[in-house]
């Protein structure tokens, strides 16, 4: 195996046109996957101190975020902890500060794992990602991108260059959480993103996503058009909990069952949706 470091754009369209080329920043999904002979690149090439993927701007109303840039950066960067306040709140669930500290955005996303933490709030901020290579340049939308368990839509000599994510709109509730089988360090055996306009009452809009219940994070479309513009209930709730339980399609493995999993989402989401009806409770 060859490892190149990239230290611009042009050495990395031409070093990915090599047969058997893989991208490595951080190291933390691709290095397990070495170690366990499930993976095994010709050529490794380093994009860890690649200046122009490690950007963070605000462009219009978005935050445009490097595929490279560290976790640990992102937590630290004001304009993501002003405008994504739930992409923060899922950051610090990434496992331990020695892992923010190498992996990436760009890098949890091309790994595509159904249990990706940061796909929860890219799908619930309708996210989008620039893909380039050689010869073109492209935006998809993160429903677009992740195709299944470990596959996206990136081609042969393709990389994300960039996140785009829209700003949180002031008055949306945020809301994470994901459960596995240990307190710390978790991968999760389900997770439930929810951002909401909750005024007066009533939901005047909702995006829920799960995590680790599908082949991809995915959106629970179905949940969200029974509670838009309704007034909140118990009934409701219940009608939602069965429905998001509903609406996943997980798998039986190690960490869990089928069952179980179906049960933590609608759980998830009925804690939630409780918080918000009796605050007190």
């Amino acid at each position: 195996m060859e490892y190149v470091r990239a230290t611009t754009l042009e050495d990395l369209r031409t070093h990915l046109q090599r047969s058997g080329a893989r991208i490595i920043c951080g190291g933390t999904d691709l290095l397990v996957k070495m170690r366990h002979g499930m993976a095994a690149p010709d050529v490794l090439i380093d994009i860890g101190e690649l200046e122009e993927l490690a950007k963070v701007q605000v462009i219009d109303d978005e935050v445009h975020i490097g595929a490279a840039t560290r976790e640990s950066i992102l937590l630290r960067t004001p304009q993501v902890g002003d405008h994504l306040p739930l992409l923060c709140q899922v950051l610090q669930s990434l496992g331990a500060e020695q892992i923010r500290n190498r992996g990436s955005l760009g890098g949890n996303l091309a790994n595509a794992s159904p249990a990706a933490d940061s796909a929860i709030p890219l799908l619930l901020y309708d996210a989008r990602l620039r893909l380039v290579d050689a010869t073109q340049d492209r935006w998809v939308s993160i429903d677009e991108f992740l195709l299944g368990p470990g596959k996206t839509v990136l081609s042969s000599g393709e990389f994300i260059h960039t996140v785009a994510i829209p700003f949180q709109p002031p008055e949306w509730r945020a809301f994470y959480h994901k459960v596995g089988r240990r307190r710390a360090l978790i991968i999760s055996i389900a997770s439930l993103g929810v951002l909401i306009d909750y005024q007066d009452g009533v939901v005047h809009e909702i995006r829920v996503a799960a995590g680790s219940v599908a082949p991809t994070a995915i959106r629970l479309r179905a949940v969200e058009e029974l509670l838009a513009g309704r007034a909140l209930s118990k009934g409701l709730i219940e009608e939602a909990r069965l429905l998001a339980s509903a609406s996943v399609c997980p798998i039986n493995d190690i960490r869990a069952t089928e069952t179980y999993r179906r049960t933590v989402v609608g759980n998830l989401l009925e804690r939630f949706l409780m918080s918000l009806l009796d605050p007190m409770a």
